[in-house]
């Protein structure tokens, strides 16, 4: 079996190779892709340390040239097998995650002399699906209708509690958060829009937070903030709820 990386291919049966995969969810439990990792372990043998050498330079500069394509190829190096992790396929590309030597489960210290045993590790993350990835809201209910006072101070004696209002009003302030994967998601209006104060809405909208060579960018938040007023306890039950599928 012949492994390569990019333009860059190993000699025949010179690597091992373990592969694993981890499935990655969004925060309603889905499945929205996987991260694979190659953990490559082998020797580059030659003839002369000279050699080994310029041998050595080469390869860590191949490892050291990341978003290359990495796949297993059968002896003839042309066929491919189905171990195989294309650049573009990947969200951000392949990159390497890890490079080095170690001492090989040689005899005789033979490190350097004949042989250099090396490692590295590819990683690709492999992303599907659109549309929401998060969603929060809150409503905060401020005030209950009843009176309002204040202690008037005196100039000597403790202060006096003075009303100033037999009823006040109830405030409501709505907030929340969306998360979208390739798109805004376009905040929702207020629970009770009669009695918005518009004055004071807000709107925020973010960058992605995940940005990544390609360019491919995901998760873009977006947030909200309502504040309503009303004389009379609007009876608050629940949020509408956007259905997750």
């Amino acid at each position: 079996m012949i492994l390569k990386w990019g333009s860059y291919a190993h000699n025949q049966d010179e690597v091992g190779i373990r592969i694993t995969k981890r499935t990655i969810f969004d925060t309603f439990n889905r499945d929205m892709g996987e991260i694979q990792d190659w953990h490559i372990l082998g020797a580059i043998h030659s003839t002369s340390q000279a050699d080994l050498t310029a041998k050595l330079i080469a390869l860590k500069a191949a490892y050291d040239t990341t978003h290359q394509d990495l796949c297993l190829y059968l002896n003839d190096g042309t066929t491919k097998t189905k171990h195989e992790m294309r650049n573009v396929d990947q969200f951000g590309g392949n990159v390497k995650t890890g490079f080095g030597y170690i001492d090989g489960p040689w005899k005789m210290r033979c490190e350097y002399a004949n042989r250099r045993t090396f490692w590295a590790t590819i990683r690709g993350e492999k992303r599907y699906g659109t549309g929401q990835w998060a969603w929060r809201e809150s409503i905060e209910i401020k005030g209950t209708g009843g009176p309002k006072f204040r202690y008037m101070p005196q100039l000597v004696g403790p202060p006096t509690a003075q009303t100033l209002q037999t009823q006040t009003p109830f405030y409501y302030v709505q907030r929340g958060m969306a998360v979208g994967r390739e798109a805004y998601i376009v905040p929702p209006g207020p629970i009770y829009p009669g009695i918005e104060h518009v004055e004071m809405r807000e709107i925020q909208y973010f960058t992605p937070r995940d940005m990544r060579w390609g360019p491919m960018n995901e998760m873009y938040m977006s947030r909200w903030t309502y504040i309503m007023e009303a004389t009379n306890d609007q009876g608050f039950t629940a949020f509408t709820i956007p259905t997750v599928t």
